[in-house]
């Protein structure tokens, strides 16, 4: 026998809708769903993201081109991070002060390509070519090595060891091993004048 008193009864009264309640009671409205928040967050950061998009790629467009004319020009301050400082021009210097093979071994692996077209059907000529190409390489090779050895005492005695710029031997023999009218930014001295 079950006891029908209101402390034991399992029925749950739904009080009736109350068009007397306060926005205060409600909130009125569905809560939103997750999608929705997350969108509505987004739009707050940028309102179109093609546009935004397309303004930052303008503004990096610019910058590039600002940097190259820097390079060009020689105004060290707006070059890029990795040319800027008095230790990365003594760097720069002292490879411009210097007459390298290296830098004219681009120009010459071009003609040996094409030399070796016309060449390679005459066995012992084609053969010499290639050795001299071989050994032009190997000079380039040991010249550059020790350039930058050569540019690393020369850097320690004037600023310390502990200056030295982080990745300087890739710097060094990169612009070794470019042409001097391409080499970016501009060598600022003539050959022999050697930077103190």
């Amino acid at each position: 026998m079950t006891d029908k008193t209101p402390e034991n009864d399992s029925t749950v009264e739904v009080p009736e809708d109350d068009s007397t309640a306060t926005p205060d009671d409600k909130k009125g409205r569905p809560t939103p769903k997750r999608k929705e928040q997350e969108a509505a967050r987004r739009k707050g950061i940028m309102d179109d993201p093609k546009a935004d998009n397309k303004v930052r790629k303008e503004k990096q467009r610019e910058q590039r081109s600002a940097e190259y004319q820097a390079l060009r020009e020689g105004d060290e301050r707006n070059m890029p991070l990795e040319h800027r400082g008095p230790e990365r021009r003594f760097l720069r210097d002292c490879v411009d002060a210097r007459f390298a093979i290296g830098e004219f071994l681009l120009p010459l692996a071009i003609l040996f390509v094409i030399a070796s077209l016309f060449v390679n059907s005459l066995g012992a000529i084609g053969g010499l070519l290639v050795l001299v190409f071989y050994v032009i390489v190997l000079i380039a090779g040991v010249e550059t090595f020790i350039t930058t050895r050569r540019i690393k005492k020369r850097f320690i005695k004037k600023f310390g060891a502990e200056k030295l710029p982080r990745g300087w031997t890739f710097y060094v023999i990169s612009r070794a091993l470019n042409m001097r009218r391409f080499r970016l930014p501009r060598p600022k001295v003539k050959r022999g004048d050697h930077p103190v």
